[in-house]
């Protein structure tokens, strides 16, 4: 189970080829870049989408936690799961494309087969 989880089962946004394992885009929903072994493109978690997790993140240790102080104990395990659940929703958000850090284009595209033109 966990060699299918390493495995590149995620394509790159820049150049469509699956070099990404599901252990990267866990770590880019904890706002890491990440680079494509194939052409080299940076890539990151589509930021909105971060942000609106990340809210929902604060949302979770700050009501959870307050009420584990006032009334019982019992709401840090249910801050637990909810930090578990956001962790499990934090693999499926989007991969977005970034553009070089030089600033210049965006990583070259694999040249398309030229014998289907014709």
């Amino acid at each position: 189970m966990f060699v299918s989880m390493v495995m590149a089962s995620n394509p790159c946004p820049h150049c469509a080829q699956k070099t990404f394992s599901w252990w990267d885009k866990y770590l880019a929903g904890k706002w890491v870049l990440l680079y494509c072994k194939e052409c080299r493109g940076r890539v990151s978690a589509q930021p909105i989408v971060l942000a609106v997790l990340y809210f929902l993140y604060t949302w979770d240790v700050v009501l959870f936690g307050y009420l584990a102080y006032l009334d019982s104990l019992w709401y840090l395990a249910v801050l637990a799961g909810g930090w578990l659940i956001l962790d499990f929703f934090s693999l499926y958000v989007p991969l977005s494309p970034l553009r070089p850090a030089g600033g210049g284009t965006a990583p070259a595209q694999k040249p398309a087969d030229s014998s289907q033109d014709n």
